[in-house]
């Protein structure tokens, strides 16, 4: 079929008249409510370009704050991919294929947060000590390893293979993360080849009931552990210098910075060794927004290593062991 530019722009501005009731999903054109008429509507002619997503809605219950207020970041950021990935689920009846993308993509982001939030909050509470220069890891299947070898170090695993099993069936479905993210890969290549299937033969599927159960059993595990160490008035971290989601957010900062090299550059006093540490510190404090006067942090010679504190609080020791850099906290739990 051929087309004139004209009948292809005339075209256009006739579809988007005629499409307009798909704008009602997932509410029938019959549903009357306020909120379904908000949902289904178009914005205002004349949009506010300063602030056009900014304004507060009448609907209150809508009006989300941009940065926490109440709750920390973890919770915000664990609990909106799992809520989202069940509503994505509890919708996907009436055309799962295309739900299937957003749904394994919120799945495997869930597990792959909560993992490596839960790996940070362990390790805090035993004292068991970071190695300084990772690169970010996003293989859930490693990740579920180092998670069930730091339990284990620490006599604290409950976990049996069945979690384990679901880690690494969701990260069979998507190994290198992006799968269901994007349609090719960084080369051109197609993450995922359509394939045309004969009448006789079922094309490969994935029972999206079946991966809702699972990750609400990888949620029930992981929550209950976070309510434990941060979710609570009495939970571990409470009254503790690790409350702060800054404090936590410059510790994973150091663990993923390049201090390592930088300490290791050339032979230093241990005041000079001090002062580097608190510099490095202070550029990650910078580099990095968060709300810690970088004044307020000192570094002192302890035993082996430095001790970085906070005001008064103690942070963690930073060491060297082997020719590498090791960051460990004081073990909150006997």
């Amino acid at each position: 079929m051929e087309y004139t530019k004209k009948q292809i722009k005339y075209n256009w501005e006739k579809n988007i008249e005629d499409f307009t009731d798909k704008l009602h999903y997932p509410y029938s054109e019959n549903n009357q409510s306020d909120l379904a008429k908000r949902l289904s509507s178009l914005p205002e002619e004349t949009v506010d370009k300063t602030s056009p997503l900014t304004n507060y809605s009448e609907v209150t219950d809508y009006n989300a704050p941009i940065g926490q207020e109440y709750d920390d970041y973890q919770y915000s950021y664990e609990e909106g991919y799992f809520k989202a990935f069940k509503l994505t689920i509890a919708g996907s009846g009436n055309d799962s294929e295309s739900f299937l993308m957003p749904a394994l993509f919120l799945a495997r982001h869930y597990i792959e947060l909560s993992l490596k939030d839960e790996i940070t909050n362990v390790s805090i509470a035993t004292g068991t000590s970071f190695k300084i220069g990772n690169k970010d890891n996003h293989c859930l299947t490693d990740l579920s390893i180092s998670f069930k070898r730091l339990l284990e170090e620490n006599s604290l695993n409950i976990l049996n293979s069945k979690f384990f099993d679901i880690v690494k069936a969701v990260d069979a479905l998507s190994p290198k993360s992006d799968e269901f993210r994007y349609t090719t890969d960084l080369s051109g290549k197609y993450n995922l080849p359509i394939a045309f299937t004969d009448d006789n033969k079922l094309p490969k599927v994935i029972n999206l009931i079946v991966l809702g159960q699972y990750i609400n059993y990888i949620y029930l595990h992981l929550y209950s552990l976070y309510f434990i160490l941060e979710d609570n008035e009495e939970s571990l971290f409470t009254d503790t210098i690790f409350e702060d989601p800054y404090v936590k957010g410059l510790l994973y900062g150091i663990v993923h910075s390049n201090i390592s090299k930088t300490l290791n550059k050339s032979k230093s006093s241990e005041d000079q060794i001090a002062s580097k540490i608190k510099n490095c510190i202070s550029s990650i404090i910078s580099n990095n927004n968060l709300i810690i006067d970088s004044s307020d942090i000192k570094v002192d010679r302890y035993d082996d290593g430095y001790q970085v504190l906070l005001d008064s609080s103690k942070l963690f020791i930073l060491f060297k062991n082997d020719g590498s850099w090791l960051l460990k906290t004081r073990p909150l739990i006997r």
